[in-house]
């Protein structure tokens, strides 16, 4: 079993703790994000082939995911999980005789009836399950959890847990959790409750929920945060113009017509809960409640030029990231500390430019000097990893500097559980249930009577 110590101890069964042999298993994994190579697809693989082990060779593994458009399909990630598993697989005696999709929940149970030593994947449980969503009071009559009530159930899918879903409620029926699973929750677990040394948040990317990230180190001496790019900054740089005077000479008049267009593409729909986050955040940043590290310079497109300006004149042409001066003061303060780099410093289409990108440039200067470095979110370590050769990543993940998550927007959940007096992530709540059942289980079963 593995105990997960935080507010409370969270006791959860590992796949280690399954008997020595599993009937049918039910796997539920997070591999909703197309790009390549992907950290949740390689978990999702290395699962199903552990899994395969522990099982009768006759057995079915069923398997399913979300798509991140709750009518849209995972036909491409399937076809590359499948890719994937074949080239793993041993070609005389594979683990597995047939992969193979499903599009609803009687197809589900029918290729279960006609198929062995398969993997049967349900595409987009958030199509084919129209409750996932929603779940019922009743859980437990839904012909889903019917359909699984004497399956063997493994949740891999960390990143969902801060969702109350029925293919995660399904585990509080008993489930082991995949290796990933429990290595990923300790930890973020330890990121946050390890509060001897100054640990720095490189914060990015698009989406305005990771400013909720920001909120999340108020009042810790210990956590600081640095604005490594993407909309999400642009958000945020225009609250500390609205409401920051301390910061004045520091920052532009403006964030300029061209950042102003990016935020009306990116936010318009939830402008009104976005704008506030961003002006409640420059309130705390100018009464020092958050500790922030703002970029010295940038880099901006003007009229399809790439230029390093002053912070100040961010106004002049449209963000793309920031700029080196930025990464070498950045890597100075975090000098022989941990940092954690949640979101993409620049857009995947500048990306493609390998030799000339921010990323690049960013990522060395963090490994040459952190002492850990942790790569957070499927899309994140997804555009790290096209940059494998050209920063040499297999050297720093076998000495243990580079350490790659794919828990996405879930560490926020889980920092606010550890911190404040809020539930546990429903999740995992579910998970450690069915771990406690699973583990009373075979306990019963190991016991000796006389």
């Amino acid at each position: 079993m593995k105990i997960i110590n935080g507010r409370e101890e969270v006791i959860l069964a590992e796949l280690s703790d399954a008997p020595e042999q599993l009937d049918t298993v039910f796997f539920r994994t997070d591999i909703n994000e197309p790009p390549r190579p992907s950290v949740k697809m390689e978990q999702a693989v290395e699962t199903i082939l552990q899994v395969r082990t522990l099982q009768d060779p006759k057995a079915n593994v069923l398997a399913t995911s979300h798509s991140s458009k709750t009518d849209g399909t995972l036909k491409e990630n399937f076809d590359i999980l499948k890719t994937e598993l074949e080239r793993k697989m041993d070609p005389i005696s594979p683990e597995i005789s047939d992969i193979v999709m499903v599009h609803t929940l009687e197809e589900l149970k029918k290729a279960n009836e006609n198929y062995t030593a398969s993997l049967i994947f349900l595409d987009n449980v958030r199509k084919a399950i129209p409750k996932e969503k929603n779940p019922p009071k009743a859980s437990s009559q839904t012909p889903f959890w019917q359909l699984l009530i004497s399956t063997a159930k493994v949740n891999g899918a960390l990143p969902c847990c801060h969702r109350d879903n029925l293919s995660l409620r399904v585990f509080s029926d008993s489930c082991f959790c995949s290796d990933y699973f429990t290595r990923e929750l300790e930890d973020v677990t330890n990121l946050y409750t390890a509060d001897e040394e100054l640990k720095v948040w490189g914060i990015a990317g698009a989406k305005s929920s990771k400013l909720d990230a920001i909120f999340v180190t108020e009042n810790r001496d210990d956590l600081m945060v640095t604005l490594t790019g993407g909309p999400v900054f642009i958000l945020l740089l225009w609250g500390l113009i609205k409401e920051t005077r301390s910061l004045g000479r520091t920052l532009p008049s403006s964030i300029g017509k061209a950042n102003r267009e990016l935020l009306e593409q990116l936010y318009s729909k939830e402008w009104d809960k976005a704008k506030m986050k961003a002006l409640t955040l420059a309130k705390k940043i100018e009464g020092e409640t958050i500790q922030i590290i703002l970029p010295l310079d940038v880099i901006i497109d003007v009229d399809g030029s790439e230029k390093v300006v002053d912070l100040k004149d961010i106004n002049k042409g449209r963000l793309i990231s920031v700029g080196p001066n930025t990464m070498t003061m950045v890597g100075n303060i975090c000098a022989k500390r941990t940092f954690l780099q949640n979101g993409s410093v620049e857009p995947r289409s500048v990306l493609e430019n390998k030799a000339e990108s921010g990323t690049l440039l960013f990522m060395k200067e963090m490994l040459r000097n952190v002492k850990t470095l942790f790569v957070n979110g499927g899309d994140t370590v997804s555009d790290i990893r096209l940059l494998e050769r050209e920063l040499n990543l297999p050297t720093y993940r076998k000495e243990g500097k580079l350490r790659e998550l794919a828990v996405g927007g879930f560490v926020v959940e889980w920092w606010n559980y550890l911190s404040k007096d809020r539930r546990m992530p429903p999740g995992i709540a579910f998970a450690q249930t069915g771990s406690l059942r699973t583990l009373y289980e075979k306990s019963r079963k190991e016991e000796l009577f006389r």
